[in-house]
């Protein structure tokens, strides 16, 4: 055995609970093991599938549609691979990329990792840059004054644990808001016809009142628009290292042996015997993250979808393109075409929206970090997630109130967490992802072809996508 390699425990998987051991996986299965894919729902919906998709809407209509359905199941098909590789090991899959992958040991976790960190700033002062300009519109005051306070208050009522007492409101709102939305898509009655053509992929251009009304935006390449849109559509590995890390706490699969349930667990990969037994038990376990991820992932695309129709026929219409701080101005209009008195409700659901994704970003964000640095450090993975978590919180908070002193609003700050963060990491982690389940599962347990060539294509179309942009962004190509 190579020195890289770490001894594997010969053990079973625990037997699979009676509605997962069933052929087909039924709805009501999927939403009784919907957890940690809420989370990150909730934590989305604020910029991704919320304010990038009524811009993407109003600046391009109908013809975006395409980048939602190419986005959601891009990164559906790598994180269920993420997902899956740990209920069926009970090993992170950083850990294991920081073995198997060659080269000095650690460099591509490190990589990973280091581009979901870079992006934590630039996702934190962005949401509060955004509502900060909004409250700057709706009650006075500077945006930057308000986005600093609020970014200091999300900080707090994580580290203290106050939102306990919002949580239940939140989740509410948030659920009537979307709701309400998918009403306003049918008051506003679009042509059907024309909706459904949004699907097909097509060049993307921009509404021609863009280039009179808005020339900051015309004069910027749509191509990174979408991508800028795709990379926040469903999050990025800022979210996604910490969703995988998520599973501990269902205790599914390995994760159910005893001292595998804690990130601190130096075992190896659990060493699945090939035989029928197993083999059943490994299909029944890997049901449990695929509901998780099918369930989360098509929530987010069809809110996303929602957003696009209202923000083409209602915000495009009027020719109102969410930007600079009124980037949640306009939107109020959305529930105002079904009842003028839902524009109240309206600023009180954006403000429970943002604050529970400016919460949740804390914890979410201090275990990415935990479970990048437990990959290469033993150190970080014994000192515990409470050690990390004051490095996490320190870091996103300065650099957090940095970026807001500088002015920008929530699309210029968004735009390269996104791009870096949401679709270049993204693309090279799903590649890294295929060379691990083939260095550590037997053929019979891994992903069938099908899969891992659908992995594969997502990963390319993500990696290549973001790279183009990021070159169009930072100027190197035009």
């Amino acid at each position: 055995m190579s020195a890289r390699e770490v001894p594997a425990e010969r053990a079973c998987l625990p037997e699979v609970p009676t509605e997962l051991a069933r052929r087909r996986l039924s709805l009501a299965t999927i939403v009784k093991f919907f957890g940690p894919g809420a989370i990150i729902a909730s934590l989305t919906v604020g910029s991704g599938e919320t304010v990038l998709a009524s811009r993407m809407g109003a600046v391009f209509g109908f013809a975006v549609l395409w980048v939602v359905v190419v986005g959601t199941v891009a990164k559906a098909a790598v994180i269920y691979s993420s997902n899956r590789y740990i209920v069926l090991t009970g090993e992170h899959p950083m850990s294991g990329l920081a073995r198997v992958i060659p080269g000095p040991r650690g460099w591509f976790p490190l990589l990973i990792g280091a581009l979901a960190v870079l992006s934590f700033p630039f996702v934190a002062s962005a949401l509060a840059s955004g509502i900060g300009g909004y409250l700057n519109k709706v009650v006075g005051g500077a945006a930057v004054a308000w986005g600093l306070v609020l970014l200091v208050l999300a900080a707090a009522i994580a580290w203290f644990g106050w939102y306990a007492l919002l949580e239940r409101a939140q989740i509410a709102i948030v659920a009537l808001k979307v709701a309400l939305v998918v009403v306003a898509v049918f008051a506003a009655n679009p042509q059907w016809l024309d909706v459904l053509g949004g699907f097909v992929p097509q060049g993307l251009g921009y509404e021609p009142f863009v280039f009179a009304e808005y020339p900051e935006i015309a004069e910027r390449s749509a191509w990174v628009e979408a991508v800028v849109f795709m990379g926040g559509l469903g999050g990025g590995m800022y979210d996604y290292i910490g969703y995988a890390g998520l599973m501990r706490e269902k205790r599914w699969g390995a994760l159910g042996l005893p001292g595998r349930d804690g990130a601190a667990s130096t075992a190896g990969p659990l060493e699945l015997a090939d035989t029928p037994e197993e083999r059943r038990r490994v299909r029944g376990w890997a049901r449990a993250p695929l509901g998780d991820v099918v369930l989360s992932f098509a929530t987010m695309g069809l809110t996303a979808v929602a957003f696009i129709i209202t923000g083409k026929e209602i915000l495009g219409a009027a020719h109102n393109v969410p930007s600079g701080n009124n980037v949640l101005t306009y939107q109020g209009d959305v529930l105002g075409i079904i009842h003028p008195v839902l524009r109240y409700f309206y600023i009180v659901a954006i403000i429970m929206v943002f604050l529970g994704t400016m919460y949740a970003i804390w914890e979410v964000y201090t275990r990415t970090t935990h479970e990048s640095l437990s990959a290469v450090s033993k150190r970080v993975r014994e000192g515990g997630v409470a050690r990390t978590r004051r490095w996490v919180y320190g870091y996103v908070l300065v650099g957090g109130l940095a970026l807001i002193l500088t002015g920008a609003d929530l699309v210029s700050l968004i735009s390269p967490a996104n791009i870096v963060g949401g679709t270049v990491a993204v693309g090279i982690y799903g590649f890294g992802l295929l060379v691990l389940e083939r260095r550590v599962l037997p053929k019979s347990f891994r992903i069938g072809r099908t899969g891992r060539s659908l992995i594969a294509a997502s990963s390319a179309v993500l990696l290549v996508a973001g790279l183009i942009a990021l070159a169009q962004y930072s100027g190197v190509l035009r």
